[in-house]
């Protein structure tokens, strides 16, 4: 082999080395590339995800703030109404009136698919009386006795039944639940409940006091003795941590 041929083979070499080479730090760099684009991306989107949970908080907390300074205002002017109540009760002759709440814990279901009933963390439960359930300021359901047991009936829960008005007209009726919504049963034929007419609290059935928001009518019909109200609860129970209990009137 001449020297022309050797030199030429040689540099025939080295090109293809080169090559190799050059595609070698190509690749090398495309995996370096990757790399740190995919760091960047994820702390990128840890960032957004921590800003997001940032400002959802602070809008949670704003939200509460509003609400929690809405219910202040409206729990001085409730005090301010019974003060001027109960002094013309007194000035009648007529027995003071109290509402007296108390905060009861749930613990548990008591069965598995039934969110309806709850055990209850009820310390001075009276097994034989029925008390009125509140969540959040409206109607929640009943709490009766089950083996010795506080045990909370949900509003949607066909047991619990109370005793409700509805309308500007106090139109009377009876509430059952009946699933996710609530029927108020026995309304009159002569009286005239319609949609959008809100439910409360009648008092009657010395459960709940009067005036204890419910819902609202979302459809009515006619049987054949009485009228029936699909009612749409305000309450949205998802089983809270807390509930407020009424207490009858004999344990103030």
């Amino acid at each position: 082999m001449n020297n022309k041929l050797r030199l030429f083979l040689i540099i025939i070499l080295l090109a293809v080395i080169s090559i190799n080479y050059a595609n070698g730090l190509r690749g090398l760099a495309g995996d370096i590339s990757s790399f740190v684009i995919n760091i960047y991306m994820s702390a990128k989107e840890g960032f957004n995800n921590a800003i997001d949970e940032h400002f959802n908080q602070q809008d949670e907390i704003r939200r509460l703030r509003e609400k929690n300074a809405e219910l202040s205002e409206l729990a001085q002017i409730s005090t301010a109404y019974a003060i001027k109540f109960n002094s013309m009760l007194q000035e009648a002759n007529l027995s003071e009136y109290k509402v007296k709440t108390k905060i009861v814990r749930a613990l548990s279901y008591v069965n598995l698919g039934d969110y309806n009933k709850v055990w209850l963390d009820f310390e001075g439960f009276n097994e034989n009386k029925i008390y009125g359930l509140m969540y959040q300021g409206y109607s929640a359901g009943i709490v009766t006795a089950q083996n010795g047991r506080a045990l909370a009936l949900l509003q949607q829960d066909p047991k619990s039944t109370f005793s409700v008005y509805i309308g500007v007209n106090k139109i009377k009726g009876i509430a059952f639940g009946s699933g996710d919504k609530i029927e108020v049963r026995y309304i009159p034929l002569w009286s005239e409940p319609k949609e959008n007419d809100e439910v409360v609290t009648s008092g009657l059935d010395n459960i709940f006091f009067e005036g204890l928001k419910v819902g609202k009518i979302v459809i009515v019909y006619k049987n054949e003795s009485y009228f029936t109200a699909i009612v749409e609860p305000y309450a949205a129970v998802e089983v809270p941590g807390f509930f407020h209990v009424i207490l009858s009137n004999n344990e103030f």
